[in-house]
């Protein structure tokens, strides 16, 4: 046995050391597997193809996300597009991976959003629109529709009455998303659904959006298109 002291204070340090390691490695928890879930993702082929039905090459879709929202998406329903980018409720975002292959109404959301990509990308100031849509009561308060029944303000349109002879570019870009919804709805959608009643009216309004949309359906680049308001 060594009598020097320090030798031995020394092996007592490391066989203590030791003890307290192999204590810590036979407590560790077992290894866990890590689960990503994607918070972004980019558009599917399908629903790019789905999107040229509407506005040709207007897009440049390659810059196109698709993000789960925050609290306000959530807490609402509501998706949100102010920079050219999709914000969806979280359960929309997991439900649906490609809106191609979706429900006929979650098909024509989709297209509506889409309408304000185009928005942005062409130069409109999505977000400052919004916000004066907000102070306005554009999304707090209710009203009837005549072309869409109960309705947020900033959506409603009245194509044969208050609205009758106007210019695309005099629709706000809400109304905007809403016309361009209705024509995709009654032209592209005609077996998906097609009791549902967003299609029933689209199809009635058909020949009266069509009219208002004839520059947009014949060259979505044209910039004198972007909403006003």
């Amino acid at each position: 046995m060594d009598k020097n002291p320090v030798k031995q204070s020394a092996k007592i340090i490391v066989a203590n050391a030791k003890a307290k390691l192999t204590k810590l490695k036979n407590n560790q928890p077992h290894p866990t597997t890590e689960i990503k879930i994607e918070t972004k993702r980019k558009l599917t082929s399908g629903e790019i193809k789905m999107c040229q039905l509407v506005f040709k090459d207007a897009i440049d879709y390659s810059k196109v996300w698709i993000h789960i929202g925050g609290y306000i998406h959530n807490a609402t329903g509501n998706a949100m597009t102010p920079a050219g980018e999709i914000m969806l409720p979280r359960s929309e975002y997991m439900a649906t991976s490609d809106f191609s292959k979706a429900s006929g109404d979650n098909r024509h959301w989709f297209i509506h959003e889409m309408v304000h990509v185009w928005q942005y990308q062409m130069g409109t100031p999505n977000g400052w629109l919004g916000l004066k849509q907000l102070c306005k009561g554009g999304y707090t308060s209710m009203v009837t529709s005549v072309d869409s029944g109960g309705e947020l303000k900033a959506y409603d349109t009245d194509i044969l009455g208050r609205d009758f002879g106007k210019k695309f570019n005099e629709f706000n870009f809400e109304q905007q998303g809403r016309l361009i919804e209705f024509w995709f709805d009654a032209c592209y959608l005609q077996n998906v659904d097609p009791e549902r009643v967003h299609h029933r009216q689209s199809l009635k309004l058909l020949g009266y959006v069509e009219r208002i949309l004839r520059d947009f359906i014949l060259n979505p680049h044209d910039k004198t298109l972007l909403p006003r308001s």
